[in-house]
Parts: structure tokens; sequence; C-alpha cells
């Protein structure tokens, strides 16, 4: 089975972001295949800076376990986001490429 974690909630003003971070660690340490997905703001996660945000000491925890487990982070590409600092494997996706990512899986679940 194949899931597409996909996060949109500001991690700055939500909790959200760090609940969908937590279903994707769950479901990836479980032995399912993973994507997660950040547009937005989302991909404020994975900056330096993370532990700021709603959260954030969880948040980092969650994030470096779910490391282990998936090999890169997609960041939409209109993301506007500077990941330049940030410690994490990234790609960038493009519209036409989540879509596809999401139309391809099982499971789809969206923060």
């Amino acid at each position: 089975m194949a899931f597409v974690i996909l996060i949109q909630s500001n991690p700055k003003v939500s909790h959200r972001a760090c609940e969908g971070v937590r279903i994707a660690l769950g479901l990836a340490a479980g032995e399912h295949d993973v994507d997660l997905i950040l547009l937005g703001s989302a991909a404020l996660l994975l900056t330096p800076d993370a532990d700021e945000q709603v959260d954030g000491e969880l948040m980092v925890k969650f994030l470096t376990g779910l490391k282990e487990f998936i090999p890169v982070f997609y960041v939409h590409q209109a993301s506007g986001v500077n990941l330049s600092k940030s410690n994490y494997p990234i790609q960038s996706l493009s519209t036409a490429e989540i879509a596809a990512k999401i139309s391809e899986s099982t499971h789809f679940a969206i923060f």
C-alpha cells in the first residue's frame, strides 16, 4: 500500500502540520510506503528553526524519526520557502508531479 500525506497547514500557526508528520511517521514505521508532500508554508517544517513552531519540539523528533524511514521529503516547487540550510533530503515537485503521486497512491490524507 502506498500512502501520500500532504501537508498544507502553516506550522507557525497550526498543530495540524505536526499531526501530519506524526501520522506519516506511524505509517512509515509500520513498514508502509509513505510519500510526504509539503505545500506552501508547510515547507517551514524542514527549516532549522522548526523547533520554534507550534509543537516544534515534538515535530523535530517526528521528522528526525521519519528521516530514517523515507528517502526524501517532497516540497512543492512554488512553496517560496528557503530550504538551503535544511538538514533533510528534499526534492522539489511541480503541481503535475504532485497530482501524479496522489493519483498513484492507494491512500491519501491532507493536513
